[in-house]
């Protein structure tokens, strides 16, 4: 099985790509019970921060999957060319996350995320490539959602002291599955260059 970040919302569900709505909610029930904080079946499998990852992807996956024009947008993201093949979780999407951020995604390119040149674009892409919302970025993390949008645009001077700018990139960096130590020490280096008031 691929690692959870590779996967895409119907492996999360593990239901075919023709699934009816019906096996989409039958799905989803038996996935919330399975990585519930109670359940056996996962007791000795996963950690708390596992069975917590898990149950955010059920839900977005759940979420895009039950309402036809999300499924129908996620499915056009999953086979448009350029935008990383099948098995990329492109998420709620694609269309609803352009409609809101005005920032181009750049076809989703490749991204090198063994990096240490991480900056704002970066980490949206690295973001969008998994299917993650910002609001859902800003629920975990509890970060606010502008300071996470300033994050990704690079808008250092509205951004607050440098310690919460570090704790609110490794956050993010964390939730969505990259090397939070490494992404921060990247992103922090742009920071003090470029921010007027370090």
């Amino acid at each position: 099985m691929r690692p959870l970040s590779e996967q895409d919302h119907f492996e999360i569900l593990e239901v075919p790509r023709d699934a009816s709505r019906d096996e989409i909610e039958r799905a989803y029930r038996v996935a919330q019970a399975t990585y519930a904080d109670d359940s056996l079946a996962g007791y000795s499998v996963f950690g708390e921060g596992d069975a917590e990852a898990l149950r955010e992807r059920v839900e977005t996956a759940y979420r895009v999957l039950s309402d036809s024009d999300s499924r129908r947008d996620y499915e056009v993201s999953l086979s448009s060319p350029g935008a990383g093949g099948a098995g990329e979780p492109l998420g709620p999407t694609a269309a609803s996350s352009r409609a809101q951020d005005p920032m181009p995604v750049d076809d989703f390119e490749e991204i090198d995320e063994e990096s240490e040149d991480f900056d704002g674009a970066r980490l949206r892409r690295s973001r969008m490539r998994r299917g993650i919302d910002l609001e859902d970025v800003a629920g975990v993390t509890k970060v606010n959602p502008t300071y996470l949008r300033f994050i990704e645009e690079e808008r250092f001077s509205d951004l607050p002291a440098e310690v919460y700018v570090r704790g609110f990139v490794t956050a993010y960096a964390s939730y969505v599955g990259l090397d939070a130590k490494r992404v921060a020490a990247g992103y922090m280096k742009r920071y003090r260059k470029d921010c007027p008031n370090p």
